[in-house]
């Protein structure tokens, strides 16, 4: 099987290409994180014996920002390690499908199922192992990179050199490796347990998806999405939710995504019938196209989902915290810049005293007290007057509007920076991967276009045709990843400060849509506008 693994790999060289440049790249990021991790163990060491037999302890912030810098680095190459598993089986899932039918055939002449799983199993250890051993140096350059960056966001000390040796190399490699294994192993499933009969009817449209462990994992992930949430909104204290916060978003893709299809075909339910009442034939054919597809469609709506979702979990963590914590400082400010009584006015004086700036204010007679909250830039508070002496009258002094937020804000930009940082890492990576599973998920189409081009379809109807399927894989994905997105936030939200809308600004959102809209439509109009400069003749056989 190792050797029909590499003459299918020489033969079906672009179709591997995606699976390559997701494998490396995400190979890069676990070996940076490996390396920051060995980074962070080696800075927190504690120091050698003294010649006594006495271990001299220091209590350095440098072991500190190294024992936090190990925990970030675990906690991101993890996240990482998932996302990798998500994509590389997007990716291998698309072109499982492609190859149902040659797969049938294998199984007609008398291959066994196990032979199919290690088939694409040994295929993926291939490009693995390349992209991996590619990505060794790299990686490791990334987390000096990064190092780099935290230092210079405040987080971490310049002090601390970065020293990563061979084992997290290796560990990284390993756990990419591993991570491709078992995406192989999930892709593969289907294409060795089906029927050569069945598979050769599915090679056309695929029907079923469901089965009975993915039915289970899908039902694990929610359930567990859902605790996760629920112990983030009632138990977790402030902004300690967001550590658990991020493993429900995790746990929420996993468990949409594995139930893509079944969520894809109940959007096209919805979406097709006012889509066939606009006009022109690209729309309702697109339409048809979608639903004939659904189970096909969902492979590449999977990624755009993903990436939706973790842009705009991830963003909008950092944003409501942020949204969060300003608001905190206003209403502290708000209550107790200043407290400070105001001294009774002997009868017959002015009974009017200004207060500039926000403070609270103690107004009363003798024998009665009341506060009042003064939240305007500027308030006249009215004295009541009464017929005894009392005590110099002292001015008021009023906190300055910005001495509440330095003294909050601390070490929250560099936190805030970095966490951007990380999420940034992830969402690009995220946003490739989309890149790449839609180019292979348009160009397995080629017969396709070239039969309705031979039946009198123009160029441009075609094109039509896909730009409309394109926008609504953009949008059925958006909805899918906008509900991953709230399912983290609202909790959040609700422990930090018992709202439920995400904090920040609306254009991040907008943004990230816009982004991964654009992104779909063009990874999926470029390689059909490739595919349709080839004669309809000659279509079936490009490579």
């Amino acid at each position: 099987m190792f050797g029909l693994a590499l003459q299918t790999l020489r033969h079906r060289k672009s179709g591997f290409v995606a699976s390559f440049l997701a494998l490396f790249l995400g190979a890069v990021i676990v070996a940076a994180c490996g390396g920051l991790m060995e980074t962070g163990i080696r800075a927190s060491a504690p120091p050698p014996r003294t010649g006594t037999g006495h271990a001299v302890v220091l209590f350095s912030p440098i072991e500190h920002e190294a024992t936090r810098l190990v925990s970030l680095s675990a906690v991101f190459g993890g996240i990482a390690a998932m996302v990798v598993v998500f994509v590389v089986g997007s990716t291998l899932a698309v072109l499982v499908q492609q190859r149902m039918r040659e797969m049938a055939l294998l199984r007609a002449v008398g291959s066994l199922p196990g032979q199919i799983r290690l088939l694409v199993v040994s295929e993926t250890l291939v490009i693995g192992a390349l992209a991996t051993a590619l990505a060794l140096a790299p990686g490791h350059y990334a987390g000096r990179l990064m190092l780099e960056r935290f230092a210079e966001g405040g987080m971490v000390s310049p002090e601390i050199p970065y020293r990563a040796g061979w084992i997290p190399l290796v560990t990284a490699a390993g756990a990419a490796l591993l991570a491709a294994v078992a995406a192989a192993w999930i892709a593969s499933r289907r294409a060795a347990l089906i029927r050569p009969a069945a598979a050769l009817a599915e090679s056309g449209l695929q029907r079923r998806w469901i089965s009975a462990p993915r039915l289970v994992f899908a039902l694990l992930c929610l359930a567990g999405g859902t605790a996760l949430a629920l112990v983030t909104a009632l138990v977790m204290p402030g902004s300690v939710a967001a550590s658990t916060a991020g493993p429900t978003a995790m746990l929420w893709a996993s468990g949409v995504a594995l139930v893509c299809p079944g969520l894809t075909g109940a959007l096209i339910a919805v979406l097709r019938p006012p889509l066939r009442l606009l006009p022109g034939p690209a729309c309702g054919l697109a339409a048809d196209n979608v639903r004939a597809r659904a189970v096909r469609t969902a492979g590449a709506v999977t990624p755009v989902m993903l990436a939706t979702g973790l842009a705009a979990g991830l963003l909008y963590l950092q944003t409501t915290t942020d949204a969060s914590a300003r608001d905190a400082a206003r209403d502290a400010r708000t209550r107790t810049a200043v407290s400070a009584p105001v001294a009774v006015a002997p009868a017959g004086l002015a009974d009017r005293t200004t207060v500039h700036g926000p403070a609270a204010v103690t107004v009363g007679t003798v024998g009665t007290a009341g506060t009042a909250d003064a939240r305007d830039a500027e308030r006249v508070v009215t004295v009541a007057a009464a017929p005894v002496a009392a005590a110099p009258v002292a001015p008021v002094v009023a906190a300055p509007a910005g001495g509440a937020r330095a003294a909050s804000s601390g070490g929250g930009s560099a936190d805030a920076w970095i966490n951007f940082l990380l999420a940034g890492t992830i969402i690009g990576y995220a946003m490739i991967s989309l890149v790449n599973t839609l180019v292979v998920a348009a160009s397995e189409r080629r017969e396709e276009f070239a039969l309705q081009r031979l039946v009198g379809a123009t160029t441009g109807q075609v094109m039509r045709m896909m730009s409309v399927e394109a926008l609504l894989v953009a949008v059925m994905g958006t909805v899918l990843g906008s509900l991953v997105a709230a399912a983290t936030l609202v909790p959040f939200r609700l422990a930090l400060d018992g709202r439920w809308l995400p904090g920040g600004p609306v254009w991040i959102y907008l943004a990230i849509v816009g982004l991964v809209t654009a992104l779909t439509v063009v990874a999926t109009l470029v390689p059909v506008r490739l595919a349709l400069r080839v004669p309809p003749a000659g279509a079936p056989a490009a490579p």
